[in-house]
């Protein structure tokens, strides 16, 4: 149970992140602009992360959204690393950390 609630969470935090990166909204929208990341990249990314919430709902395919997931956090943790500063890396981490976990428990939905 508590499991499911932990990956609703993150389903959630990664479909709101997205449309938010998607629309340009506040943070989100600063922040890829000073990524230098152009407009249709930055929808796409934001996309991405919205599918990847979406998998991560869906039973049977939560190795493809943690592996989504994994790939836009790390994406997301190299680029406060080496752009934004430190300050601003610790939710992108603690995201990749946890869907990196998840991905490992359910790594066997890639083989399907």
């Amino acid at each position: 149970m508590a499991a499911k609630a932990f990956r609703y969470g993150l389903a959630v935090i990664f479909i709101a992140a997205g449309l938010a990166l998607a629309a340009g909204f506040d943070r989100m929208g600063h922040r890829a602009e000073v990524l230098g990341l152009p407009v249709p990249l930055r929808i796409a990314a934001g996309l991405w992360q919205v599918v990847a919430g979406g998998f991560l709902l869906w039973p049977g395919r939560l190795g493809y959204g943690a592996a989504m997931g994994f790939a836009a956090a790390a994406a997301a943790s190299a680029a406060h690393v080496a752009v934004l500063g430190l300050d601003s890396a610790p939710p992108a981490l603690a995201l990749a950390l946890a869907t990196g976990l998840i991905f490992w428990r359910n790594r066997g939905d890639l083989r399907r």
